[in-house]
């Protein structure tokens, strides 16, 4: 039986159902087989930098159960309707007012666990009145790509503001320093943009962690918690603007 996932980012089962941007499905499609996931693709936003324009972060976000919010461009497109037979309640807020930054960056918040990491200038107001989370506030804009979410109360990221933030709320945090994460048109990616649960005790990456002490680091964090890092491909990992765990097997009794 699937289920949508109640927390978001966090499934208690195997994921069965993950959205990401269309630009990214080809480097997916063989760990989608071997995971036995299917992909929800969004079309390109147009309404942001070309570079970003796959960015799942900069178009949707899951605020819990079946209730997404994703940009208007994104009604009544093949992704919306496959959602809506998955069960998932979609509303839809206004395409970003311009390409740039903060204007891009209005779904762009994290919830780990019962708290949500956000920037209270650039978060849209009206998706976060939806939250039942308590608020954490940080300065940086681009929350979610910062934050890779580890479990309830834990999370990986190279954001400093964002790590204080993180531990003044409560949740334990590793910090680590850039770590090779590629994106293309920029210097670097970000550690939550290239990852994401597939299962309560498996977090994926989109590809290999090229610093094998950061790498390290990060397999010795997530073992504490009893947590598998699975690398998705042989190349370095990619910044691909996040992905949303919507759906999980809620029957499976999950092993790595």
């Amino acid at each position: 039986m699937i289920g949508t996932i109640k927390t978001p980012h966090l499934p208690k089962g195997r994921v069965r159902n993950l959205i990401i941007g269309e630009k990214y499905e080809k480097l997916l499609e063989n760990a989608a087989i071997k995971h036995n996931f299917e992909l929800i693709c969004l079309k390109n936003n147009q309404y942001c930098d070309e570079r970003l324009s796959g960015h799942t972060d900069l178009a949707a976000v899951h605020i819990g159960g079946n209730e997404l919010v994703c940009r208007r461009y994104l009604k009544n497109t093949e992704a919306h309707r496959r959602l809506n037979e998955l069960g998932v309640n979609v509303e839809f807020v206004d395409n970003c007012l311009s390409p740039e930054y903060p204007d891009d960056a209005s779904l762009n918040f994290c919830v780990v666990g019962s708290k949500v990491l956000m920037n209270p200038k650039t978060a849209d107001a009206q998706t976060v009145k939806k939250l039942t989370s308590a608020l954490a506030y940080c300065k940086q804009g681009y929350t979610k790509c910062t934050v890779c979410v580890v479990d309830e109360n834990s999370i990986i990221t190279e954001d400093k503001g964002v790590s204080l933030c993180a531990r003044n709320a409560g949740i334990e945090v590793l910090e680590i320093s850039s770590c090779g994460i590629l994106l293309d048109g920029y210097p670097n990616g970000f550690i939550g943009g290239a990852s994401f649960k597939l299962a309560p005790d498996i977090l994926a990456f989109t590809g290999a962690i090229s610093d094998t002490y950061i790498m390290n680091e990060i397999e010795t964090f997530l073992s504490a918690r009893n947590i598998k890092a699975v690398y998705l491909n042989d190349t370095p990992a990619i910044d691909i603007g996040s992905a949303i765990p919507i759906t999980e097997d809620v029957t499976d009794t999950v092993s790595l």
